[in-house]
């Protein structure tokens, strides 16, 4: 393995394999959803007197007209929105010997390594402190702990047991 210098950065992000598994199952839920839905709506309006009857007959008169497989469309399609909002929504890391910048989606944090006088994890969180002890930041990442301790040592940040 090569030497890293100060310019280049280390990469932490949830791998592809695991996005892909996670907007398929978001997309298989809501295809199983929009499946289910015409039997949880028939069952439903059977009781009567729930509430939310006025849209279940709705649906109801949606189903009778265009067909179950409607509700199967609308389920997988609701799935994908879902899956991509959680694919935005994941937290990686770049490292680098001068800064350590948090990403979620599009959005990016940046703490300079003159900044951070620890980094730590307390109960799964990554944990930067300043020299006063008070925290930069608290966040949940969705990248290994054991990832980002190795990052860090290799750029030698203040690691607090």
């Amino acid at each position: 393995m090569s030497e890293k210098t100060a310019d280049e950065a280390i990469e932490l992000r949830t791998k592809g394999v695991h996005q892909a598994i996670l907007f398929a199952g978001a997309v298989v839920a809501g295809l199983l959803l929009g499946w289910i839905a015409p039997l949880v709506i028939n069952w439903a309006l059977g009781i009567g007197g729930l509430p939310f009857e006025k849209p279940m007959e709705l649906l109801q008169r949606v189903i009778n007209s265009w067909g179950a497989w409607v509700l199967i469309v609308v389920g997988g399609v609701a799935g994908a929105v879902f899956g991509l909002v959680m694919l935005g929504g994941l937290v990686g890391l770049r490292v680098t010997a001068r800064d350590l910048t948090i990403v979620v989606g599009s959005d990016k944090t940046r703490f300079a390594r003159s900044q951070v006088a620890a980094a730590l994890f307390d109960e799964g969180h990554l944990v930067l402190r300043d020299p006063q002890d008070v925290d930069l930041i608290r966040k949940k990442l969705d990248v290994s702990q054991q990832d980002v301790l190795a990052a860090l040592r290799r750029y030698d940040w203040p690691i607090e047991d």
